[in-house]
């Protein structure tokens, strides 16, 4: 039984660490090089071809 008890806290934590990396705003050093990595893939995942 403790090892439920054991698996149940684990998950809360992880959870709840990841309910707060979502919702907190993360710091400019890992906010900025996330932008430009975004903006660089950006045209080959949505590529406007012209013809």
């Amino acid at each position: 039984m403790i090892y439920g008890f054991a698996y149940l806290g684990m998950v809360l934590a992880i959870s709840t660490g990841w309910i707060i990396l979502a919702v907190l705003k993360k710091p400019d050093f890992i906010e900025k090089p996330l932008r430009d990595l975004k903006n660089k893939i950006r045209p080959f995942l949505n590529p406007k071809d012209d013809l």
